[in-house]
Formats: structure tokens, sequence, C-alpha cells
């Protein structure tokens, strides 16, 4: 597999934006929200999503000059229509927002209509980590899991996802259901098992296989009924705060995974606990999870631990290693 530098992803990823006829500051600013995606070690979304992408903005689904506004302000909380740009920025804007309004009322929220998928949600709520505070995000999808019992689509994945500043920051970005299908791409590029069943094969049967899964899409929820039953509920939350499309209006209406509705919630920490004492409980937090007794087959680690170990990956072998098949579909599309 090629490795691809940092500076040739991001001019590569920008020479397309431009290409499309995105304006030039916004195109550098989303072609950096890409990389820094994939140089954290999330190739599912900060590579392997760019030519799916594009795809919607050839279709006309994403429009790549449109940016979010203010459409309703009631103190801490904001609704914001995103008018179909892209999801990274939409995502980097609000946060910013939500930041904004934390340090003015403490906590600050901001609902979005009419955005578009995010990449890695996580990114938004680690900018959040990074600069004091906690942060909480969701957005919903199109009906691409059954709920519990079930077995045709009526669920969205639905992530949820969460970070607090520390040192490092500690992250959870987690899909509802138990593989999110960045993932699963990941294990059929790769042509391995999953670790643990990821969801039902053609005959009901529990399997590993995901190319199965990538075919029949009977994926299983996180948790069984409990991320079937959360992912329900995000999605009436979503649809209720943002006042955007749910998963059946998403499925059934516009026909497509675009139009999602996504909210960002900040927490300024700097209003809710003194500075040392915070650094203190949350290095006892860390070291008392940490001192576990290892099972036999794993090690134990903290949520977002690795992002630091995938950025010293990359610098040392000068790039991020891409899958074949998706360097030569990104190169595609510059032609």
């Amino acid at each position: 597999m090629p490795i691809i530098s940092v500076a040739k992803l991001t001019d590569t990823y920008k020479t397309i934006l431009l290409s499309r006829g995105m304006e030039q500051d916004n195109a550098t600013r989303l072609a950096e929200g890409f990389v820094e995606m994939a140089n954290e070690g999330i190739y599912s979304h900060g590579i392997n999503r760019f030519p799916v992408f594009i795809s919607q903005v050839d279709k006309g689904q994403i429009k790549l000059n449109e940016t979010p506004k203010c459409v309703n302000s009631m103190g801490a909380l904001e609704q914001w229509d995103c008018h179909f740009g892209p999801g990274v920025l939409n995502g980097l804007i609000c946060s910013d927002r939500a930041m904004e309004l934390a340090r003015q009322y403490g906590i600050g929220m901001v609902g979005m209509r009419n955005s578009n998928h995010w990449m890695r949600g996580g990114s938004y709520v680690l900018r959040m980590a990074r600069e004091g505070f906690a942060g909480i995000a969701a957005t919903n999808s199109t009906a691409v899991m059954p709920a519990w019992g079930g077995k045709d689509h009526r669920l969205g994945t639905n992530p949820l996802i969460m970070a607090i500043a520390g040192d490092p920051p500690v992250l959870v970005d987690c899909s509802m259901s138990q593989f999110s299908y960045g993932q699963l791409q990941n294990y059929v590029l790769a042509d391995k098992e999953l670790p643990v069943v990821g969801g039902y094969d053609n005959n009901g049967e529990l399997t590993k296989d995901p190319h199965v899964l990538w075919e029949n899409k009977r994926i299983l929820p996180m948790g069984f009924w409990k991320g079937s039953s959360m992912s329900l509920v995000l999605d009436m939350m979503l649809t209720a705060i943002t006042g955007g499309h749910s998963v059946p209006a998403l499925t059934e209406d516009m026909g497509g995974e675009f139009g999602v509705s996504q909210f960002l919630i900040a927490i300024d920490l700097s209003k809710t606990i003194e500075a040392s004492k915070f650094s203190e409980e949350m290095k006892r937090i860390r070291d008392y999870v940490l001192a576990s007794e290892p099972a036999e087959t794993g090690t134990v680690q903290v949520a977002g631990s690795s992002i630091e170990k995938f950025l010293e990956k990359h610098e040392r072998a000068g790039g991020i290693e891409i899958h074949d098949s998706i360097w030569q579909q990104i190169e595609s599309l510059l032609n």
C-alpha cells in the first residue's frame, strides 16, 4: 500500500475541491480537516470516505460553498441551518460557536439542521477538549440498522460522542451499531474477520464475517437492545432540538444521507471546577483505571489514548498508508 505524505494528501484533496468550484479558504480548511482525521488514525472517515463525499458533491447533494447560519437564538441554545454545506466545515464552525456560548453561559449548544456527514464526529468535541472544555455531540443518518428484534432497516447508526479535557484528552466516539460502516469497510479492505460478532448472516446466525455484513447490512446494535433504544431516542432528540430531518425523513423523503441533523454541546470546565482540582481528579480517575489487573487477552486502555501513537507512527513513516483501491479512487477524482 502506498504511503502518502500529509502535505501531498492535503494538496490532492484541495485540488479536487477547487476543481469543483469551492472557494479557496474553505477548500483549504476542509482538506486539512479530512487529513487531520486520517493522521489521527481514523482512516474510515478521513480517507476512505472522501470519494463518497465527492460523489455527493457531484450529485448536488452537498453544496460546497454553503456555510451554516444561526436561525434561532435562545441564550445558551442556538439553532443553525447548514444549507446542505460540507459536514466537516459545519462541525468546525458550529463547535467554535458552541464554545463561544459556553464561555458566556457555562454551557453552549448548537443544533444543526440540513447538515451533511461530518465524517469523524470526535474531531469537534476533541477540538473542545483541547481548549479546556467538555464536549458532547450526536448526529443521525439514514436507516441502515435493524431495530432489536427486527430484520429490515429502521434505525440510523446515530453516533454519540463525548470528550473531556485532560493530558491527553479522553475521547469516546461510538456508533450505536457494534461496528460503524466505516470500521466495517476497514475489515473488508483488509480481508480480516471481525474481533467479535458484528451482525447476522443471511440465515439469521451471528457472524464475524465483514463481507457478509457489508452486503446484507444486518449489523448488530451496540449493546443489543440498549444500542437500539439509544439510536431511537437520539434521533428523536436530534429532530426535536434542531427542527431538522429524522431518520425516517432522511430515508424515505430525502433518499440519501444528506441534510442530516446534528448537535454540539460545549461545557466550560473553568466554571465548574477549580483548575488544580480538575487536574488532580482526572489523573486519579485515569490512574485508577490503568491500575487494573490486565485480562489474559487484552491491555487496559483509556479512550482516545491511541491518537498520539498514530501521529507519531505517521511522522516516522513520512506519511499515511492508504489502501491501493482507495488511493486509486482519490486520484481518479483529479481527472
